[in-house]
């Protein structure tokens, strides 16, 4: 285990423990204070955006995991308490987490550089969204904004990557096919 690779760790575990954080704030605590302990989630999430190793199999099923927590438990909170839309919330975190299945299943296959590119969209919009997320008890339009971004690079990248599955697995009946004549 390299040094980086424990503090990639760490790091996620201090994102994850900000969560309750946030909602403690939330319910206890004044308004202002939401947007202190959403500000440590983005800063976790950009540390582990650096710190993590793009070739590692465990590094991306905890990114994969720390994406779909965050942003599940952020949105979901968030539009309970109607600061954004609920339907929109549940279909963003659906896509999130359809996203993040696709990552784990094709981690080692060469996609195309439209769907890769996609995706660090995908991620930068995370980013931007969180940052949006900080200020939602004040301004939720630009929130709102960062939803509808997530909503369509996810909408691009699972749609593919679900053609590419049909695509896939018809080629490999074709092959099995070929070989039993």
């Amino acid at each position: 285990m390299t040094r980086n690779d424990i503090f990639y760790k760490i790091l996620f575990a201090i994102a994850i423990a900000l969560l309750p954080m946030t909602i403690f704030a939330y319910l206890y605590l004044p308004e202002w204070a939401i947007s202190l302990f959403i500000a440590g989630i983005l800063l976790c999430k950009i540390w582990i955006e650096l710190f993590r190793d793009k070739a590692s199999f465990q590094h991306t099923i905890i990114d994969s995991i720390a994406s779909i927590l965050i942003f599940s438990t952020l949105l979901i909170t968030f539009a309970v308490v109607d600061y954004i839309n609920l339907a929109l919330a549940i279909v963003v975190v659906v896509l999130i987490v359809a996203m993040n299945v696709f990552k784990i299943v094709y981690f080692k296959k060469n996609m195309p550089e439209f769907i890769d590119a996609v995706d660090y969209c995908h991620m930068l919009f995370e980013i931007l969204t969180l940052i949006a997320l900080a200020f939602v008890a004040y301004f939720d339009l630009i929130t709102n904004i960062g939803l509808f971004a997530l909503l369509l690079t996810a909408i691009v990248s699972v749609f593919y990557k679900i053609y590419y599955t049909f695509k896939y697995a018809k080629t490999a009946n074709t092959v099995k096919f070929r070989h039993k004549k």
